[in-house]
């Protein structure tokens, strides 16, 4: 009769398996952040350490963190399938292209791969890149020489579009990506015809929402690249929203990090204090909001409400936790693995699922409590769902 399995023995599978994910020389998230990731204290996920620890896997620097030391043995044998262009592959075995400079998102989905590859009963293989040229090239000569049988990219940046397609082309194997490019429709991981689209109708109902709660104002921030599809989405349905509804456009793409631009900002916007709903293209614009706002002394919610988008560990402990949209970082891990399988096989998997966004309510937009039937059903395009700062 089989034992049933512990707690810290769960995590610590799925922690093996993360470490398979990312790179030789990561740094892993803080142990209260991966008991938030799997539902447990930190004291079960420092147990699920341990036998990391003794077996080298990931090392302890003290006032560093804790860093991926080697990868886990294989739990798959290569070399005994198909050969692809002159390379003899495993197809369990997957390559993971890490993008060396990526956000909080990229870390998501590299976290959601390592599950989805153990319900997949996948091995993951993973190396650090910084461009899409030479040095992707060769990393995926190596993966193909190591037995993988795909590559998938978990993230990279917009602006490398082109880039990427060269190196999709060149690849020895498949490659499954998680944004569409034109002419590698094949390779992306979901509906072509669906991309985009399930980020109009939310940021109208997000826009609509925080005008429900009393927000007379309502203004966007996002990066300043305008080539970025995911931005041009939500800048048109922002702009739809506020043209529609009579009110200013307060729309500011900003620059990077220390630029100093939300800072101006800020002050720009403190004249609609008590009236102004923010809402953000990702988490990490609306933190940064959130630091620019308290440097002039104003506070979300009481002085303007805020929302981020794709809930990443940091807005879990900010100060007020952000409400944000959560993305279903599972589907798109699902849907990279199940496409790179079927690009081996010559096919195409875009199976992905279109869920309804769930927007987590938590202290920065100011409607925990607030949320009626009644609003439920005028902005039936989100799912609302109080939240705590760490669920």
């Amino acid at each position: 009769m089989s034992r049933k399995q512990l707690k810290f023995e769960q995590v610590e599978k799925e922690i093996r398996q993360l470490t398979r994910t990312l790179p030789i020389g990561s740094k892993i998230p803080p142990e209260r952040h991966l008991a938030s990731s799997y539902d447990c204290n930190f004291l079960t996920v420092r147990k699920a350490l341990k036998n990391l620890v003794d077996e080298g896997i990931i090392t302890r620097k003290i006032g560093s963190g804790t860093f991926i030391a080697k990868h886990p043995e294989s739990t798959h044998n290569q070399g005994s399938e198909q050969p692809t262009q002159n390379y003899k592959t495993n197809s369990k075995q997957i390559g993971v292209l890490v993008y060396r400079h990526g956000d909080a998102y990229a870390y998501k989905v590299l976290q959601n791969l390592a599950h989805s590859a153990m319900q997949l009963e996948l091995e993951l293989r993973s190396t650090w890149v910084s461009d899409y040229r030479d040095e992707a090239l060769e990393q995926a000569r190596a993966l193909a020489s190591e037995g993988c049988s795909a590559i998938v990219l978990p993230w990279f940046p917009h602006s490398m579009a082109e880039e990427v397609r060269n190196f999709v082309e060149q690849s020895p194997i498949p490659v499954s990506i998680p944004l569409l490019i034109s002419g590698l429709e094949a390779n992306y991981f979901g509906d072509p015809e669906l991309f985009g689209q399930n980020l109009l109708k939310p940021t109208q109902a997000m826009c609509g929402y925080l005008q429900a709660l009393g927000r007379k104002h309502i203004a966007f921030i996002g990066p300043g690249n305008p080539g970025d599809p995911i931005l041009q989405r939500m800048l048109t349905a922002y702009s739809f929203y506020v043209s529609e509804a009579g009110i200013p456009n307060l729309c500011t793409l900003v620059g990077k990090a220390g630029s100093g631009d939300l800072d101006k900002l800020a002050a720009k916007l403190k004249e609609f204090t008590g009236e102004l709903g923010i809402v953000c293209y990702d988490d990490e614009h609306a933190l940064r909001m959130l630091t620019a706002m308290h440097k002039i002394g104003l506070r979300a919610p009481a002085d303007y409400a805020l929302i981020g988008h794709n809930d990443t560990e940091a807005g879990r402990f900010s100060d007020p936790p952000l409400t944000t949209i959560g993305q279903d970082f599972q589907n798109i891990s699902n849907g990279l693995l199940r496409n790179a399988l079927a690009l081996t096989k010559n096919s195409r998997d875009h199976t992905e699922s279109n869920p309804v966004s769930k927007l987590l309510i938590r202290g920065s937009c100011g409607g925990a409590g607030k949320i009626s039937d009644e609003l439920r059903a005028k902005f039936p395009a989100i799912e609302f769902i109080e939240s705590q700062s760490a669920e």
